[in-house]
């Protein structure tokens, strides 16, 4: 399983051209006041917890990595950004990262699900309830947060691949604590 995991993530990054660059820890997205819609567990074992949110104040983020309070809007672009180019920042300062063997869990989890029938997911629109999807294992949460006016699908196993990819680079021996990649369009990130 770990050989799958890193060729897809040797794959991913050849062809999503992700750019790394480390941001101040001030520019950590936040949801604030967020509602939780719904709650399941996924993976072989059942054992990584997913929600589906909404925050009341979405914390958008720029194609460089900068947190704003609004995005501009563009033309429509197809919904399924599956295999899409995201730019990569990891937040500056070591400590308080997760434990890259709780990301691992996710990371099986998520390819376990794409493996077993269930390779893509939807994010609703920006604003509605279910626009936040997140994954967590122990010290590990990662999220995707639809940026966009239109609801989003995006693959598990690309999510699997910068789940690895972020634990792996934006750790604490890397002076980082976590990080995200950010869509080139804006219209999604995951943290």
């Amino acid at each position: 399983m770990r050989t799958s995991v890193l060729t897809s993530l040797v794959l991913f990054l050849a062809s999503s051209a992700v750019n790394a660059a480390v941001l101040g820890s001030s520019t950590t997205p936040t949801c604030e006041n967020e509602v939780v819609v719904s709650e399941t567990f996924i993976g072989e074992d059942k054992n990584v917890k997913v929600t589906q949110s909404h925050c009341d104040e979405t914390p958008f983020v720029t194609a460089q990595g900068t947190v704003v309070s609004s995005l501009t809007k563009r033309q429509a672009d197809p919904t399924n950004v599956c295999g899409a180019q995201c730019n990569t920042f990891c937040f500056n300062g070591a400590g308080g990262g997760p434990n890259e063997d709780d990301c691992a869990v996710i990371a099986n989890a998520l390819l376990f699900d794409s493996q077993n029938g269930k390779p893509l997911f939807n994010a609703t629109a920006a604003g509605t309830p279910t626009n936040k999807v997140t994954m967590q294992f122990h010290s590990c949460t990662t999220y995707f947060l639809n940026q966009a006016a239109t609801d989003l699908t995006y693959c598990r196993s690309d999510w699997s691949t910068l789940v690895t990819w972020l634990a792996g680079d934006c750790n604490a021996a890397h002076n980082a604590h976590g990080g995200l990649c950010v869509a080139a369009d804006q219209r999604w990130y995951i943290q």
